[in-house]
């Protein structure tokens, strides 16, 4: 397991979500198998893990994603699944 010193590898999150730009940091990396990362916006913190499995000529990727916060945390990542989703869509484009 590679685990990523905290601040060397921080960014402010572009979303699909105006506005929302959340601090960022990777948490975790093992190339190819996982990748975390953490942030916060306002008075939220957000986990996201990918995990990525060959497939084809490619590879399928499962994320899991969470949000804390203010006391609305589970609604926030509920309500969050789509606006991650688009996200991740959006980088798969734009590395392919």
């Amino acid at each position: 397991m590679a685990d990523v010193a905290p601040d060397l590898d921080t960014w402010t999150d572009v979303t699909v979500v105006p506005g929302v730009r959340p601090r960022m940091r990777t948490t975790l990396a093992e190339p190819p198998y996982r990748w975390a990362e953490e942030g916060t916006c306002g008075p939220f913190r957000a986990r996201l893990e990918l995990a990525f499995v060959p497939d084809g000529d490619g590879c399928r990727v499962t994320a899991d994603f969470i949000v804390r916060g203010a006391g609305l945390g589970r609604l926030v990542t509920w309500g969050s699944r789509a606006a991650v989703a688009a996200d991740l869509r959006r980088a798969a484009r734009l590395s392919g």
